[in-house]
């Protein structure tokens, strides 16, 4: 029973009946490396390309007309509120002026002084109890709107009376 081996083959390692593929104390012939030829290359100039983005440019150009368009309503509300600040000095002023105004027309009337001119200077006489007719008004009031119509409103006539009412706000 030559070469037959009992439990592991791990523990006869050196056993060249096992391996005859393998010459055992036979120097090893490893074959020098190959020389490498070194060549000198010159650093090439680095070139740095700076690209900008489109998306980038949109980007900008937008928050720009955006900071444009703030400025021009911060400019416009600034406006409307200078002019809503001088109105309402103009309406103090006028409303103390209506004040003096009414007190100036109710010291005026003398209502004695005015019957006294019509019945003597203009010859007027007090009215009769016949003379005098009461009217009852026991008819509703009632009005009508105008502007409103049946009609229905289409969706081209209300996006354009949007656009309308947004170009009259940038005005």
């Amino acid at each position: 029973m030559a070469g037959s081996v009992r439990g592991s083959l791990a523990y006869d390692l050196n056993n060249p009946q096992l391996y005859p593929e393998y010459t055992y104390g036979t120097p090893l012939d490893i074959p020098a490396a190959p020389e490498l030829e070194e060549e000198a290359v010159s650093a090439a100039e680095r070139v740095s390309v700076q690209a900008v983005s489109p998306v980038a440019v949109i980007g900008y150009a937008i928050a720009a007309a955006l900071l444009v368009f703030s400025l021009l309503a911060r400019v416009q509300l600034t406006a409307a509120s200078d002019r809503c600040v001088a109105l309402e000095a103009s309406l103090a002023q006028l409303q103390e002026q209506q004040t003096k105004l009414l007190i100036a027309y109710e010291s005026a009337i003398n209502l004695p002084e005015i019957e006294d001119y019509a019945m003597n200077t203009l010859g007027m006489q007090q009215p009769r109890s016949d003379q005098v007719y009461y009217i009852c008004g026991s008819v509703q009031d009632r009005a009508v709107v105008l502007g409103e119509s049946d009609e229905t409103v289409s969706f081209v006539d209300r996006v354009g009376d949007f656009l309308s009412s947004l170009s009259e706000y940038f005005k």
